[in-house]
């Protein structure tokens, strides 16, 4: 996962930092020598993923990006499945339905391209 800092009021630079999944340990604890900064994060449970930045130095208001990579929503997904299969079954039915919806407008939209062309 990549977070992103940027300066609320004023912006001096953009702080660009890669979090490290924290790996669980015995009892709340993690190790320190967690996994490579930019790995995906393994998701805990449905609302639950920890990890660390290093080196982070923030004083002030920012805005956060969140950036996940593919295997970090798959693992989201999966754990969200396995905590709340109900929940999980709704917004995955809603979410078939309107990827279908986009790819069926995308269709459309390019074949309408090319037989302009």
């Amino acid at each position: 996962m990549k977070i992103t800092f940027r300066g609320w009021a004023r912006e001096s630079f953009v702080h660009n930092h890669e979090v490290s999944p924290a790996i669980p340990a015995a009892g709340y604890s993690y190790r320190p020598e967690v996994g490579q900064p930019g790995a995906p994060l393994q998701w805990e449970s449905a609302s639950k993923a920890r990890g660390r930045v290093n080196r982070l130095g923030l004083n002030g208001d920012f805005l956060i990006e969140l950036e996940l990579n593919p295997e970090e929503l798959r693992s989201w997904l999966s754990a969200y499945v396995e905590e709340r299969p109900a929940d999980a079954l709704k917004l995955l039915s809603e979410f078939k339905a309107e990827a279908l919806i986009r790819l069926l407008q995308k269709s459309t939209t390019t074949r309408t391209g090319t037989d302009a062309a």
